[in-house]
C-alpha cells in the first residue's frame, strides 16, 4: 500500500529541514566575537550579559570525557574545562570558580599520552592536547587518566603526560567525586 503525503505536509517538513540548515549554518560562525580571556586559542566563549542563568560562586565539577577527539584536535572534554574557565575569567569570577576535574577513559584515554605513546595509537602523531593540559594545570584544573583503560589499551602508567594523575578506574574516580559532592558532566 502507498501513502501520500499530502502537499501541505510537504511543505511544513522542507521548510522545516531548511530552518533546521539556516540555523545549524549560522552557528557555525557566530555573530559575536569568540573570547579566551584566560586560556588562549582553547574553550572559546561569548560575552552573554543578558542571559539569566549565571556563574555563582564554589562548587565541584568533573568533565567525564570517554570520546575520542578527531585526528589532530583536541579533546571536547579538555576543551570544555577550558570553557568553564575562561567563562569564569570573563564574569571576573576567577576567585569563586569552581573545583574542575577531568576523567579521561574509554576512548579518551589516547589525550593523557606522551607523544611518542600517542604516535602508536589510530590518531598518531604528537598528542595535540599536550599544549592544553599544560594550560589546564596551570590553571588548578586536574586531569586524571582511568588507569583500566590505560592499561587496556596497551600502553604504560609511564606513557602519560607529566602533570596527570591515574586513578585506580574512572568508576571509582567518579563514584568516589560524586560521594565527595562533586557534580559529574558527561562528555561523550
Amino acid at each position: 500500500m502507498i501513502h501520500r503525503i499530502p502537499l501541505v505536509h510537504r511543505i511544513g517538513v522542507a521548510l522545516l529541514v531548511m530552518g533546521a540548515s539556516a540555523v545549524s549554518s549560522s552557528a557555525a560562525e557566530p555573530s559575536v566575537p569568540l573570547q579566551f580571556p584566560k586560556i588562549e586559542t582553547y574553550g572559546s566563549v561569548v560575552n552573554l550579559p543578558s542571559a539569566e542563568e549565571r556563574p555563582r560562586a564554589g562548587g565541584k565539577v568533573v568533565f567525564d570525557t570517554t570520546a575520542a577527539a578527531p585526528a589532530g584536535k583536541p579533546n571536547r572534554g579538555l576543551e570544555s574545562a577550558a570553557r568553564l574557565v575562561n567563562i569564569y575569567e570573563l564574569e571576573k569570577m576567577t576567585p569563586g570558580r569552581p573545583k574542575i576535574a577531568v576523567i579521561l577513559h574509554f576512548n579518551a584515554t589516547a589525550a593523557a599520552l606522551n607523544d611518542a605513546a600517542h604516535a602508536k595509537t589510530a590518531g598518531g602523531g604528537v598528542n595535540p592536547n599536550g599544549e592544553l593540559i599544560g594550560k589546564l594545570l596551570a590553571n588548578e584544573v586536574e586531569v586524571w587518566v582511568c588507569g583500566q583503560s590505560l592499561i587496556r589499551s596497551g600502553h604504560a602508567l609511564t606513557d602519560v603526560l607529566p602533570g596527570i594523575r591515574i586513578a585506580h578506574s574512572a568508576m571509582i574516580f567518579n563514584l568516589n567525586r560524586q560521594t565527595d559532592g562533586w557534580a559529574t558532566l558527561g562528555v561523550h
